[in-house]
């Protein structure tokens, strides 16, 4: 007996011989993952900016997190640790007070990204991982260095007949199917580069006809300032996947299908974008 009771003490969870959990037993008690996924991407943070602490010359203007995703589980766990439906919320409530905290000067102001990639991390980060923080410091000049660019439509009716894409309003553009439509998951999504749905009193059955072939969240552009340069994503709604596709029809006449969840194509003057194989947007660099 007293040997039972030694044995159900190490072993609280009755097991295999394979070390799986038997049938009727419960699995012990552990983190739940988003939570300590979100520990983990602090603690990578905070990591990263040891040199920092405690240097008052040195004033922190914004950060940008990168991490490699391969699979739906961990993007799902990723945008649920960072707060990705509520903008803002994992930099305030989450971050700055513990970066304060270890006496790391953050500009007022102080932005923070986060971007999921699928290949690699960018070169010019701080890496440990699957993680990649690059540092942006007050007096880097980035933004005077920020080109623009346009898109205008060629083949759909859209919110504006030309958007600017300019960096320093903004990095990501989402483009797709009426201005805020709610997605399968019940989620809201806000797109930048709006073309009417239907339902929307501005449609018109006309000029709108290839607009029914956009999705809601079809594609998104992303600025690389380092590169300053703009690259071409497939959002969820505009991959085979969901029934969808979305091509570029290049200047020198190649076409190129983006069919993979963070693949991109770094656009060029003059690419045009076809969404769902029906509406057309043409690629305008300044």
């Amino acid at each position: 007996m007293k040997n039972f009771f030694k044995r159900l003490l190490t072993n609280p969870t009755p097991t295999s011989e394979q070390g799986e959990p038997t049938a009727g037993s419960s699995p012990a008690l552990s983190i739940p993952a988003t939570k300590a996924k979100r520990e983990e991407i602090t603690r990578f943070i905070i990591n990263g900016l040891k040199p920092y602490i405690d240097e008052k010359g040195h004033t922190i203007a914004g950060l940008r997190l990168y991490m490699l995703c391969n699979n739906k589980e961990l993007e799902e766990t990723l945008k649920v640790a960072l707060c990705d439906d509520t903008p803002g919320m994992f930099q305030k409530d989450h971050l700055e007070r513990k970066l304060v905290n270890n006496f790391i000067q953050l500009a007022g102001g102080w932005f923070f990204e986060h971007h999921l990639v699928t290949d690699k991390l960018p070169d010019y980060c701080i890496t440990h991982g699957t993680m990649g923080l690059e540092v942006i410091r007050r007096g880097q000049d980035l933004f005077q260095q920020y080109s623009t660019a346009r898109l205008q439509a060629l083949v759909g009716k859209t919110e504006f007949p030309e958007y600017e894409l300019n960096p320093q309003q903004q990095l990501k553009f989402n483009i797709g199917r009426s201005k805020n439509p709610k997605l399968s998951t019940g989620r809201i999504h806000t797109n930048d580069i709006v073309f009417w749905a239907q339902d929307d009193p501005q449609f018109d059955a006309q000029s709108g006809a290839a607009n029914l072939h956009v999705s809601r969240n079809h594609a998104y552009i992303l600025y690389n300032p380092q590169l300053d340069k703009f690259f071409l994503f497939p959002d969820k709604g505009g991959l085979p996947d969901n029934g969808n596709k979305t091509r570029i029809y290049t200047t020198d006449d190649k076409v190129k299908s983006l069919n993979v969840p963070g693949v991109s194509h770094e656009l060029q003057n003059g690419d045009q974008i076809e969404l769902g194989g029906a509406a057309i947007l043409v690629f305008l660099k300044s």
